[in-house]
């Protein structure tokens, strides 16, 4: 039985909570999916919930929630993610993708390896994509939604919430670390890279206020006990 999903957005934490999951967990229990997995799965006609074995506990990765929805209502396994403010996670991922272009030969390589983040932020699988991996799913639906700018408090408050006994939090490694978007690229860029990522902007926003409130709610529960036992 599947006990926990994780919906890796790319560029947003994903990769230090696959190693907190495995330390938590074991190697054994915990299956991942890169994007490449899936869709090669998808190639042959099968889903993730074919290929996982009766000893996985929880699977995480670069996976839509339609793709994962069966096990999620089979099971009804608890649904995680970490999401990020949608103009940050856009240039860390031009970030990425162009030091990962470094080390590929193929032709598409050689032929984008010039291309500035000013064409890339208008290709179509580059935008909204945080909207296109949640699509199908309500935040409500959520067990918890972590954010990349608090992740390790975030992380801290998620292994109270599953009862972890101990719980490593990991660092990834940044590209322009210590530098802000708008040190580095100029206002009318970031506002086209928002209006070209509003869905994003809008499930972002929409998380933002599920977990606010889930936090309230949370802190009026606590308060209530203090006052009984008092």
């Amino acid at each position: 039985m599947v006990e926990l999903i994780f919906i890796h957005l790319p560029k947003t934490g994903g990769s230090s909570m696959l190693q907190t999951l495995i330390d938590v967990y074991g190697e054994e229990h915990v299956h991942h999916f890169e994007r490449d997995d899936c869709l090669n799965l998808k190639e042959k006609g099968k889903r993730i919930s074919d290929v996982i074995s009766k000893q996985t506990k929880v699977i995480h990765g670069h996976f839509y929630f339609e793709e994962i929805s069966d096990i999620f209502q089979r099971d009804q396994s608890k649904l995680v993610t970490f999401m990020r403010s949608p103009v940050d996670r856009v240039i860390s991922n031009f970030n990425w993708w162009k030091h990962s272009l470094k080390n590929k030969d193929t032709q598409e390589a050689r032929e984008r390896r010039n291309e500035g983040i000013e064409t890339y932020i208008t290709k179509p699988l580059t935008r909204n994509k945080m909207a296109r991996f949640l699509e199908g799913v309500n935040m409500e639906q959520f067990f918890y939604i972590g954010f990349l700018e608090s992740i390790q408090n975030d992380i801290e408050e998620l292994s109270r919430k599953l009862e972890w006994s101990q719980a490593s939090i990991y660092h990834e490694k940044k590209i322009n670390e210590g530098k802000s978007p708008e040190q580095l690229y100029s206002a009318a860029l970031l506002n086209k890279i928002k209006k070209l990522n509003q869905k994003d902007e809008k499930v972002y926003q929409s998380a933002l206020k599920v977990f606010k409130n889930k936090k309230e709610d949370q802190k009026r529960k606590s308060l209530f006990r203090f006052r009984l036992k008092t």
